[in-house]
């Protein structure tokens, strides 16, 4: 974009860092497009493992009676580098035009008080306290095993797993429902079929409720089971209902876990969206609205992100990679930044070039509908998305070759093929000719 570049507003007290930005990059947005990135994420992802599989050999008393010093020295580093891995996100936290808003003390409060932070704090702050209070070991082994959750933080599926339960919470709640009403109904079946025949373990309803709920589960303990012809009839049918009852939920949080997955080919951070000239000086509001927006694609090696004379139905920015409009020179390739497809913010426009991926590129989609939308919102937006569509109509204009010109070469082009057809018809000619013996004048 040839606009000049609009600085983004940061509250009183937040100022600019490098190192700080490159902090909150490395560890709150998993980026992994750096030697540096990949690496520090494997050595923490290996430190949590660790810290398990360590907490597990401290069990078995001869390899802790032989190794114990090992294993106390693994936890002070792992307790130190856990409270360096917090104190660095806190630091680094304000880079979030969220948290940035808040200012520099409220905003890390608010950050600090996020479920992953709080699994951060305890992965390490009970130790700090064995240290000054008399604590159980077995009880701060449980607080070890939270180092193991901190693995979703490099996992870009969890967050699509969660955003399906939000999503289909209705549809769970009714599976809930149904399933607690089947245990209820098939416990008072049972006690009335079953009471008299066993009164010490069926007698009641909440014994008959806690049996219809291990074979609803098809758990099947053992440890009640039904004597009576008619008790072992009502088995049967809760057995099978509890088949159809927990396929039902465990459908829907299948399905749309895979199409959350296709949606979401790659994360979408706050410093992807920052990184696009495109959206450069919006302010926090604007940013949430295209998180909430923008879709994440991948497209393989020559393939064709967009179509000349198709439907404009998204516009797509690039994230990473390389691509290049047909026809145009080698080196006019598009890299980050580009904006391609445009003319999406106009109704019923059709692409005007055909752009290939040069290599593997991953781009950011907004639809029509959401393009137009967030335009009519915000008045920047549109207005560079359509000096987009200004620059790319003149680069067409300019690279146009002249009517006139064109047309006397398809004429000449023509001329040419229906002289080679009338040369192929006459070959074709004589080869019978010569076949059938007759001479040819």
């Amino acid at each position: 974009m040839n606009e000049a570049t609009i600085p983004e507003a940061k509250p009183p007290g937040v100022r600019p860092s490098h190192l700080r930005a490159a902090a909150f990059t490395l560890l709150e947005e998993g980026e992994l497009t750096s030697v540096v990135g990949r690496i520090a994420q494997a050595l923490l992802i290996t430190l949590i493992i660790a810290n398990v599989v360590a907490v597990a050999l401290e069990t078995i008393p001869s390899i802790y009676a032989h190794w114990h010093v090992f294993f106390r020295d693994f936890e002070r580093f792992s307790v130190g580098a856990y409270t360096v891995e917090y104190i660095v996100r806190m630091w680094s936290s304000v880079e979030d035009p969220r948290i940035a808003a808040r200012g520099p003390i409220n905003g890390r409060i608010s950050f600090a008080l996020r479920p992953l932070m709080l699994v951060d704090l305890l992965a390490f702050a009970p130790s700090y306290l064995s240290f000054i209070f008399p604590i159980d070991l077995r009880v701060l082994r449980i607080f070890r095993l939270f180092r193991l959750v901190k693995l979703a933080r490099y996992s870009h599926a969890l967050p699509a797993l969660l955003g399906v339960l939000y999503a289909e919470r209705s549809a769970l709640f009714a599976s809930g429902i149904l399933l607690v009403s089947t245990m209820c109904v098939t416990g008072e079946v049972m006690h009335l079929a079953e009471g008299d025949a066993q009164p010490k373990v069926l007698g009641t309803l909440p014994d008959a409720m806690y049996w219809a709920i291990t074979t609803l589960t098809t758990v099947g303990y053992g440890d009640v089971v039904p004597i009576t012809p008619l008790g072992k009839f009502v088995a049967g049918i809760t057995e099978v209902l509890g088949l159809l009852l927990f396929a039902l939920p465990i459908g829907i949080i299948a399905n749309g876990f895979v199409s959350g997955l296709n949606r979401r080919r790659f994360a979408i951070t706050w410093s992807t969206l920052k990184q696009q000239p495109l959206f450069d000086g919006f302010d926090v509001t604007a940013m949430g609205d295209l998180m909430e927006s923008v879709k994440a694609d991948i497209v393989p090696e020559h393939g064709q992100i967009t179509l000349a004379g198709e439907p404009a139905s998204a516009m797509f920015l690039m994230v990473s990679g390389t691509a290049r409009a047909d026809g145009d020179d080698a080196k006019d390739v598009l890299q980050a930044g580009a904006v391609i497809g445009p003319e999406a913010l106009h109704h019923q426009a059709t692409y005007m070039q055909t752009i290939t991926a040069r290599t593997t590129v991953r781009v950011m989609v907004l639809s029509h509908e959401d393009l137009r939308r967030l335009a009519r919102k915000n008045p920047l937006l549109r207005q560079r998305v359509e000096a987009a569509i200004k620059l790319q109509e003149d680069g067409a204009g300019a690279s146009a070759p002249d009517p006139e010109r064109r047309l006397s070469e398809l004429e000449a082009e023509n001329l040419r093929l229906r002289n080679a057809i009338a040369d192929l018809m006459l070959d074709k000619l004589v080869l019978q000719r010569t076949n059938n013996g007759g001479t040819v004048c």
